[in-house]
């Protein structure tokens, strides 16, 4: 090997020595972007949410439109109430769901009712920030940073993952905009939310 080649090839490999520390500096991981949005978005008093949803299902000849507001009372509470004609008042504590609706009043078990498990399973993983929970019931994949993210959620549980496929959260800091879910048979659902607000959640109806 000639002293020219040696010269030629010295200074590279003194930049490539010079880069070496750089290296080894932590980068910014998705992880630590995760526990950030947990953290914002963990609530430890009431609070509730205003939402809008659009269903669509091949059955039906035109979308289902509801709204109506998400409540969460610490530690695991959840209250998801409908408004209209067709409204329902379902309330989520433990592992006991009462539906109302009208003057008809249903209390069921969560496990009998998966999607309804997972909804419950998930918004509490978030809303107590969660990440131990959120991930053992889901895939998680996080796009983005703690200003805007998006979330991909995949069921881990398999007899789940026979309703819903897929759902997207996205969100800026500690806030939830919009929910997407896909279901089988080409069943969607799209969720838009309002800002959460502090206060006593939606009472049950008399």
């Amino acid at each position: 090997m000639t002293t020219d080649h040696l010269r030629t090839r010295g200074p590279a490999r003194l930049a490539w020595l010079a880069l070496l520390p750089w290296l080894w500096l932590p980068l910014p991981a998705a992880a630590d972007t995760l526990d950030a949005i947990l953290a914002a978005l963990s609530l430890d008093a009431p609070a509730e949410m205003a939402f809008r949803e659009v269903r669509q299902d091949p059955m039906l000849q035109s979308e289902d439109r509801q709204s109506g507001r998400i409540a969460f009372e610490p530690p695991d509470t959840l209250i998801r109430e409908t408004d209209g004609r067709r409204g329902e008042h379902v309330r989520i504590e433990g592992r006991e769901l009462t539906l109302t609706r009208g003057d008809s009043v249903r209390e069921i078990r969560l496990d009998e009712q998966p999607g309804l498990e997972a909804f419950a399973g998930l918004f509490r993983s978030l809303l107590q920030g969660d990440r131990e929970a959120l991930e053992a019931g889901f895939e998680v994949e996080l796009d983005g940073d703690l200003e805007a993210w998006e979330l991909e959620l995949r069921p881990r549980d398999r007899a789940l993952r026979r309703a819903i496929i897929e759902i997207t959260i996205r969100g800026r800091e500690g806030e939830i905009r919009r929910m997407d879910t896909w279901e089988s048979g080409n069943r969607t659902s799209r969720m838009h939310f309002e800002a959460p607000a502090s206060g006593d959640p939606p009472s049950e109806r008399d």
